[in-house]
């Protein structure tokens, strides 16, 4: 194979690797629960667990394998959570490419990244990302295209996720009652300089 043709290669793989990572965000969120509902029981077990929006936990799915169990990055990143073997390593996860093992571990990652950033959801998932280095370094925003992209694809599909498809219901009306404002009993209580 020449260079020419192994660039090429190159090209070709990192276009469908992000031509699917963008096919899976434009995908209904009828289709999203579909592939969810194979994982719901391990996902909400975790969610539980550790007090995790089971919502998000699939938002990250989503963005980091659109809930293909057998998903492998160039990084080395396996299986629904996408977990480097160190990460898993240190959240207990044995077999990444086991769904109930791999969702424990990266629920577990991110419980552990969000009591690191105080709660804060939007540093939490770019760690998740990044690493934690990189939000130490910079904040949520982190300076990485790929972080930013990643960010927003977990927040579109939690929006997407979060209430099971359907729509928030809109907000009761609230009513406005008009009242005129209280005529001053003489200009000194409204015009204390007597101008």
């Amino acid at each position: 194979m020449s260079i020419r043709q192994l660039l090429m290669a190159v090209v070709l793989l990192c276009v469908s690797i992000n031509g699917f990572a963008a096919s899976c965000d434009q995908q209904h969120v009828n289709v999203l629960l579909q592939k969810a509902a194979t994982y719901n029981d391990a996902i909400n077990a975790a969610a539980k667990r550790h007090r995790i929006n089971p919502a998000l936990i699939k938002a990250v799915i989503t963005a980091e394998s659109c809930f293909r169990n057998e998903a492998r990055s160039n990084k080395g990143a396996g299986g629904l959570m996408q977990l480097i073997p160190a990460t898993a390593k240190r959240f207990g996860v044995n077999d990444r490419f086991d769904p109930a093992e791999n969702i424990e571990g990266g629920t577990r990652y991110l419980r552990w990244l969000l009591n690191r950033y105080g709660g804060s959801v939007p540093h939490a998932i770019a760690a998740y990302n990044a690493g934690e280095g990189r939000v130490d370094q910079y904040g949520a925003a982190v300076p990485f295209q790929e972080t930013a992209i990643y960010s927003r694809r977990v927040f579109n599909a939690y929006n997407k996720l979060a209430n099971n498809g359907r729509k928030p219901a809109p907000a009761k009306p609230v009513k406005v009652v008009h009242r005129p404002a209280p005529k001053p009993e003489n200009r000194w209580q409204w015009d204390e300089y007597g101008d």
